[in-house]
Formats: structure tokens, sequence, C-alpha cells
């Protein structure tokens, strides 16, 4: 959470790459990420990303540039935030997460519209592409759904086997 925050992108050699803000904005968000979030999500979320090596971190971050770019790529090719490429680069979104913490589909949701409203996040997101944020926001929004109506049709299916084997 609190380092998914404070990305920004740096030109390396003509790729895209992700580190981290400075010290002052790194804290700066985690201030305001204890406010929405409380102050033992964002500990663990630090706890969880000091426990890795300058090696994994690296790693990490060159992910999350990775996954931003195969978004512009889903972009510039013009595929539907329905097709399945799309909804897959999603996903990898929704694991690289959890590098920094666990997300629950609330947050997912939010972080979408975070990623198109917040200021801060919008001219993260347009280094990559003038029109990330919309399309990310509504790829999410549609992964968001399709988990939510994956879990509720499982639960469905679930109480009706329940009431045949009764």
């Amino acid at each position: 959470m609190v380092l998914c925050i404070s990305e920004r992108v740096t030109q390396m050699s003509k790729k895209k790459t992700i580190k981290p803000h400075s010290a002052a904005q790194q804290k700066q968000y985690e201030r305001e990420a204890r406010l929405q979030y409380g102050a033992a999500t964002v500990n663990e979320s630090i706890q969880r990303w000091n426990s890795y090596s300058k090696n994994q971190q690296q790693d990490i971050l060159a992910q999350g540039g990775e996954i931003y770019q195969a978004m512009v790529n889903a972009m510039t090719e013009e595929l539907p935030i329905t097709s399945t490429e799309v909804q897959q680069i999603v996903e990898r979104w929704h694991q690289h997460l959890r590098n920094f913490y666990e997300p629950t589909l609330d947050i997912l949701r939010g972080l979408g519209e975070m990623y198109h409203e917040n200021p801060d996040f919008a001219a993260f997101f347009q280094q990559f592409h003038p029109n990330m944020t919309a399309y990310m926001r509504d790829a999410i929004v549609q992964y968001v759904d399709d988990l939510e109506t994956a879990e509720l049709e499982s639960m469905l299916l679930a109480e009706a086997e329940g009431r045949l084997s009764n």
C-alpha cells in the first residue's frame, strides 16, 4: 500500500522503471495511508517491504514497471478492458500488490479510482500514457466485478448443493 503509493517513473535508457519517492514524500504518503487504512496495515506494508533485500526491491519495482508497460501496450493495441489479455495484466498487477500488502476487493476498486482521481497518481500513470488512468481504472473495475461475480456464484452453488444434499 505505502510503496505502491510512493512509486514514480524515471527514464533509464528508453525503458521506464519505477523507483521510490524521496524520504520526505514517502513519509507524507505513509501519513495519508495511515489515515485511510489504519496504522496496522501501513506498518505491515512497511515491514514487508523492509524484509526484502535491495535486489528483491529492485526486482519488485521493475516488475511494476513491466506491468504498467504491458497495460500501455494493451491500450496501444486498442484491446478492450474485457479482453483476456487486459484482465491477465490486471491479475498480474493484483499479484504484484501482494509484495506490499494483501489487497481486498474493496481496496483494489479504490485503487483504480484513486489512480484516476488523485493528482499524484494521475501524474504518475500519465508518464506511461496520457489515457492510462481511465483505462486502468476501468480494467480494474471489470476485474473486481468479475471476481465478485465468481465469488457470488460460488456461494450460491455451495448453498444450492447444501440444500440438495439435505
